[in-house]
């Protein structure tokens, strides 16, 4: 009789196709008996159905210039004047720290002499020998008014000011040490360095700041890219939209992300307390006309008490459990 009714429903099967999406499967109490034995019991009852599933993940982030430039000192020298905060908004070649470069005072005004006095020989005598020597002596100026002018710390572009060291007047500060961190404004991401084997390249994510909005960005970078943060950046208009409606929310420096890391469509699913193991292999009762039998199934990943099935049942058959 089991080897029949398994038959038969299989062939029924068959002729079932997919159809509806329901949020939960319809389930009911019949009383039907169960094959091994007289007795009776009571059994929940529902049908294989299709579903969208989907699963998104609550991450925490953290809002970051993840690509800010640190400006170091090439010299050792005491500062005279540190300029900035973090946070400033900068111009190319506005200057971020000042240093005594009175140490370079002395070469550069004996240069300076010697370049006039070449450049007065020259006029006197215009011969090629003498305009040798003021070019020579004229790069050599040059290139002590550059050492002393680097001396100085300034934004190498339109910049924002990222972080900061702290100084006081009179400090010495040694070749090397890095003075301030800067980047371009537009080039905020939110970076993830939890559950990162959820991202993936390309994946979209959703965003919030501390408002009840979503916005919208992209992954653009895994640690299978070399970094050891997921960074995601902002789709076009999102980050601006962010600033104005959620406000300074660099400074806020927090983000919740939230990842879709599994979407199934169509997926034929049953409720996961119908599904059942024994000896390695996973099946669930089917019944039909008051009768129940066992039928082997292969299963996938189970969201929200649905169980995916992938092989052994079809749409519109009845399990029971």
């Amino acid at each position: 009789m089991r080897r029949e009714l398994t038959a038969a429903l299989a062939a029924a099967a068959v002729l079932l196709t997919a159809g509806c999406s329901r949020e939960k499967p319809a389930e009911a109490e019949i009383n039907i008996p169960i094959l091994e034995g007289d007795s009776s019991r009571s059994y929940k009852t529902a049908q294989a159905e299709l579903y969208d599933l989907t699963v998104e993940s609550t991450i925490a982030g953290t809002v970051e210039y993840s690509f800010a430039d640190t400006l170091s000192t090439e010299f050792d020298a005491n500062i005279l004047k540190y300029n900035v905060k973090k946070g400033d908004v900068l111009k190319q070649g506005d200057v971020i720290a000042e240093f005594d470069s009175s140490a370079l005072d002395y070469e550069l005004r004996n240069q300076q002499i010697a370049t006039d006095s070449a450049y007065s020989a020259y006029l006197s005598s215009g011969s090629m020998a003498a305009k040798l020597e003021y070019d020579q002596q004229a790069e050599l100026l040059a290139l002590v008014q550059y050492k002393r002018g680097r001396y100085n710390v300034t934004a190498p572009y339109d910049c924002v000011v990222t972080a900061v060291q702290y100084f006081d007047t009179g400090d010495t500060v040694e070749a090397g040490t890095p003075v301030v961190s800067v980047a371009k404004a537009d080039e905020v991401y939110v970076a993830v360095d939890k559950d990162k084997d959820k991202f993936a390249f390309g994946m979209p994510v959703r965003m919030k700041f501390g408002t009840n909005d979503f916005y919208t960005g992209r992954v653009v970078m895994t640690p299978a890219n070399g970094r050891e943060k997921v960074l995601i950046a902002f789709d076009e208009g999102e980050l601006e939209r962010a600033v104005s409606e959620a406000g300074s929310i660099v400074s806020a420096g927090w983000a919740t992300v939230f990842a879709r890391t599994f979407s199934k469509h169509n997926a034929l699913c049953i409720p996961s307390d119908a599904v059942m193991q024994y000896s390695g292999s996973t099946y669930c009762y089917i019944s039909e006309n008051g009768e129940r039998a066992r039928v082997r199934i292969e299963t996938g990943d189970t969201v929200d008490k649905l169980t995916v099935v992938l092989s052994g049942l079809s749409e519109g058959d009845t399990v029971s459990y």
